[in-house]
């Protein structure tokens, strides 16, 4: 990714990505100047600049003429995540205040369909799947489990699995036996183990055979009434970028991915 994209993914557009960039390299200048380093035209260049100024992104000294100067990069990236945030957290503000309003609304356009809800939903193993088991686990209620080979992703959940703990929720992860990964992954996977143990409070266990099923169950039922799962099959042949997850709120199917979790921390898994 290069510097302009990477400044767009934080929600610049492209003429206010290239203007930073033009200033960054010149350190101070006219807009004149920039427009001729940036590309952007002269008629533009002046309310990007100021556009800029606003976002706390560069200072601007008046005069005549006006000059702008760029700011250290650590401060522009401390204020993009500034920005970013103040955002957020203007986001929120908005759907806890107009929530209910927007409920109402929606509910006079609701029309719930007659057809049973779908067994499985499908979503790309990666950022997709990762948002839906973040959501999972901070709306869990009364038990988590997990079923990973090292679980690798555990720093972008960790938060949620705290706060989950910290609820009372009951945390069990289970992880493949380190006989049956390779040197690369018995290290990470010893690395992740010892982290939740000094921050989570939560139960592990080791498989001792292999694991065809990874994911996560969140408060399943044996009497079939809640749940929700999310799994990924296991396919060596197939890079995990290329997978997809299921996901799935089907009480008896969940109950059916429990009754598996159960049976292998139970006869087939160990304290390693």
């Amino acid at each position: 990714m290069d510097i302009e994209s990477f400044l767009e993914s934080f929600g610049l557009s492209n003429y206010q990505a290239r203007v930073l960039v033009a200033l960054i390299q010149c350190g101070e200048g006219k807009a004149s100047d920039i427009s001729q380093l940036s590309g952007v035209p002269r008629a533009k260049v002046y309310s990007v600049l100021d556009q800029l100024v606003n976002l706390g992104l560069i200072d601007k000294r008046p005069g005549r003429p006006t000059y702008y100067i760029a700011k250290k990069p650590e401060e522009i990236l401390e204020r993009l995540r500034f920005n970013v945030e103040a955002e957020c957290r203007e986001k929120i503000r908005r759907i806890e205040d107009e929530g209910e309003k927007a409920i109402q609304l929606l509910e006079e356009l609701y029309n719930p369909r007659s057809e049973p809800r779908e067994l499985i939903r499908v979503v790309k193993v990666g950022e997709a799947s990762e948002r839906e088991t973040r959501l999972m686990f901070s709306e869990a209620r009364r038990e988590i489990d997990i079923i990973s080979k090292v679980f690798e992703y555990y720093p972008k959940v960790k938060g949620e699995l705290v706060a989950a703990a910290e609820r009372g929720v009951k945390i069990k992860i289970l992880l493949l036996g380190r006989n049956m990964l390779d040197e690369r992954g018995a290290s990470v996977q010893r690395e992740i183990a010892n982290a939740i143990q000094r921050e989570l409070n939560a139960e592990i266990r080791f498989s001792k055979t292999i694991l065809p099923l990874r994911g996560a169950i969140v408060d399943p039922s044996y009497d079939y009434t809640s749940g929700k799962a999310i799994f990924v099959v296991e396919d060596p042949k197939t890079p995990l970028y290329l997978r997809d997850a299921a996901i799935t709120e089907n009480p008896s199917l969940v109950a059916g991915m429990k009754k598996y979790f159960d049976l292998i921390w139970r006869y087939e898994s160990a304290i390693q």
